[in-house]
């Protein structure tokens, strides 16, 4: 449905180099990559905010390509929606306001159904009637996606949606973005610095690094089986060992322990971190430091086996 081929952006040096990729409809793709590496700049130009080199390719809807921002009278398409880092409200209107300001090219008939409906759905709509600068940053973040919404369109992009959001409301809004996605088979392009974001909402995920996309993985290949050290640790921990005849590589949930006569990696307790859903124990072995998740204070372990021995 969306298809990039060949995108190029250059400012002082090339930031983009040959962006190509496919989504399909309803399908949720994630892009992971360091700060600067140009992942708003990808967005922005799918969005036609950003004009890419006038040698690039070309992006088309349903194989009908979408013109360039440089020869477009209003820069953007109605069929693609961005989500940007700042949210772009008013913040001296109300909740309704802000989104009868992005619906004004709705019959005006129709404009309060489908308003009320789509505040209903990213759960706005009782307080409709509040300005936006008495709003918490998750509600913020949902008025803006309830903004793109209104538009009605076929791909959605979010640029680091869950930067401003804590634990709880991040997984609220990851539930949401999952239901939104259901009800409309809307596409979702969705961009950030930490992979952990985009592993519950996205059924692939790239890596964007020196301004190419990496071969697209789910999120389970991603997790468990990272291409480089760089990339597993753009999703979480992720253990080194190099013992004497191989290195071992694990996620700190990969693990189980052994008895004193099996075949496994010596550990010796250093000490322990609680995070509320598990606790952090950080050993240390004759080929590194490693650290295990688990429900409770690990101090008595001595011995491990991992996945790859």
């Amino acid at each position: 449905m969306l298809k990039l081929k060949n995108i190029n952006l250059t400012f002082d040096e090339p930031l983009l180099k040959e962006i190509s990729f496919n989504l399909k409809p309803g399908e949720s793709l994630g892009i992971v990559g360091k700060s600067g590496a140009g992942k708003s700049s990808l967005l922005k130009i799918i969005a036609g905010l950003l004009n890419p080199d006038p040698q690039s390719g070309s992006i088309s809807i349903y194989n009908n390509d979408l013109p360039v921002p440089a020869t477009m009278l209003i820069y953007g398409y109605n069929q693609i929606q961005l989500v940007e880092q700042n949210f772009s409200l008013d913040a001296y209107m109300t909740v309704y306001e802000n989104m009868n300001l992005k619906a004004s090219d709705l019959p005006f008939d129709k404009r309060k159904v489908e308003i009320n409906k789509i505040l209903r759905w990213v759960n706005l709509f009782k307080i409709s009637d509040r300005k936006v600068e008495q709003l918490s940053g998750g509600e913020q973040q949902r008025l803006a996606i309830a903004r793109a919404l209104i538009k009605k369109p076929l791909v959605l992009l979010l640029d680091e949606p869950f930067s401003h959001l804590d634990s709880a409301l991040k997984a609220s809004l990851i539930l949401r973005l999952k239901e939104i996605r259901d009800k409309s088979n809307i596409s979702m392009l969705i961009v950030s610095h930490d992979g952990s974001d985009l592993l519950a909402l996205c059924d692939k995920i790239t890596h964007l690094k020196n301004g190419k996309l990496g071969k697209h993985k789910t999120p389970n290949e991603f997790y468990y089986k990272p291409r480089s050290k760089e990339e597993a640790k753009l999703f979480g921990p992720w253990n080194i060992l190099k013992l004497p005849n191989q290195k071992i590589c694990f996620r700190p949930n990969q693990y189980t322990i052994a008895k004193a006569n099996d075949h496994g990696i010596d550990v010796s307790f250093e000490k322990a971190l609680f995070k509320g859903a598990y606790i952090e124990n950080l050993f240390s072995t004759d080929y590194g430091s490693i650290i295990l998740y688990s429900q409770s204070i690990m101090n008595d372990v001595k011995k491990i086996k991992v996945e790859n021995i």
